[in-house]
């Protein structure tokens, strides 16, 4: 199997071997006995311990002369990589399922053409066993946000003006019938409805959107003005911000690369963002703190600009898939140039920029340090 040189990995962590420290710092410091041993188990303040290498992505951590870990992250990566259970699934799926109901059931919305679906991590399958929000998103289609070419003006297009019943009213409406299907558990938000979960459904966000229309200048062959269709929101407290989203093109382009892949796609995203969530509980500060701006969204994004070869590089494990994905990414994020030509998983929106609440410099710091976490060399 080919391997990068040294030159082209992030550097490897220091950590390997650290004589003369408390043992629980030391074992959380490398991620160590989050699914196998026990770290927690180790009397406080035992000073002295050793790390034998033992293979790829294995290691036998000694305490003084009695007290033995095994780490091996190949087992570790593959528990990682496995969707929810059934149970949880379902969970998901009633707390999106109620939410339809509400809006549906209610006469707040009578007469109003929307659409309700989910979005998400549920719905793209990336999810992971930690009781992921399900983002549900509420789409009215008589009210049109539009992006046209520079010459062309809505009246060209056919797009009419003086809506009466646009972004504020359906906000309001959705939120009156949230209350009333689910009471207090719902929060207000500028973007999105949190709703609480309970014991049969997992928490929710319910986003109101209005149709987007992206006019590209041309016309197809029967004359029509061609466009590529979103979703937009406004938040309340900011109207003239514009947020687009790209959810269809998101679940096909995620589909069709995960298959391409051999699956190994959204296994890999998975591992990456329970991997963030050891960080971020097990790791050390610099780990906790590369760990606190990498959202699921974008970890899913990392996963999926990485190249083909990053992937099906070793059969039956998972650790140089996910080495190589992160090699990839550490060096695209390591400049303006290189990042400006990473896209979202809907290839129609750039990874980085204004518009995110990540930059690649954060990006590249978080990829580091998971290599760092993990010891790969």
């Amino acid at each position: 199997m080919c391997r990068a040189s040294a030159a082209s990995t992030p550097a490897p962590s220091t950590r390997a071997v650290y004589p003369g420290g408390p043992a629980g710092q030391i074992l959380s410091q490398r991620g160590d006995g989050t699914e196998v041993g026990s770290w927690s188990a180790i009397p406080p303040g035992v000073r002295g311990a050793t790390t034998e290498v033992i293979g790829e992505g294995r290691r036998r951590h000694y305490i003084g002369t009695t007290k033995e870990l095994f780490m091996d992250w190949h087992e570790q990566f593959k528990q990682w990589a496995k969707p929810p259970t059934e149970e949880e699934e379902a969970r998901a799926s009633r707390a999106a399922d109620l939410i339809n109901r509400a809006v549906r059931e209610t006469k707040i919305l009578d007469g109003v053409n929307f659409a309700v679906y989910p979005t998400g991590s549920y719905r793209n399958n990336t999810n992971i066993k930690l009781g992921s929000d399900v983002d549900v998103a509420l789409v009215l289609k008589d009210a049109i946000y539009s992006w046209l070419p520079e010459g062309l003006t809505t009246a060209d297009v056919g797009l009419v003006g003086n809506v009466t019943y646009g972004m504020n009213e359906f906000r309001r409406d959705v939120g009156r019938a949230l209350e009333v299907q689910f009471g207090r558990a719902v929060k207000f938000g500028t973007k999105t409805y949190r709703i609480a979960g309970d014991a049969s459904r997992l928490p929710a966000d319910a986003t109101p959107f209005l149709v987007h229309r992206r006019y590209s200048g041309r016309r197809d062959a029967f004359g029509r003005w061609e466009y590529h269709e979103g979703v937009e929101l406004r938040p309340s407290d900011d109207p003239g911000r514009r947020i687009i989203n790209w959810h269809e093109d998101h679940y096909e382009r995620g589909v069709a690369r995960n298959t391409a892949t051999r699956r190994r796609f959204k296994r890999v995203a998975r591992i990456l963002k329970q991997l963030r969530e050891a960080m971020a509980t097990r790791g050390n500060i610099a780990e906790q703190a590369a760990a606190a701006p990498a959202a699921s969204f974008l970890l899913e994004c990392l996963a999926y600009n990485a190249p083909d070869g990053s992937y099906n590089r070793n059969e039956g494990t998972y650790y140089d898939d996910v080495r190589a994905v992160i090699s990839d990414g550490y060096h695209k994020t390591g400049s303006d140039q290189t990042a400006g030509t990473m896209l979202e998983v809907n290839g129609r929106k750039a990874l980085f920029g204004a518009h995110q609440s990540w930059t690649h410099g954060q990006a590249h710091e978080f990829l580091l340090r998971a290599w760092q976490f993990v010891g790969f060399q």
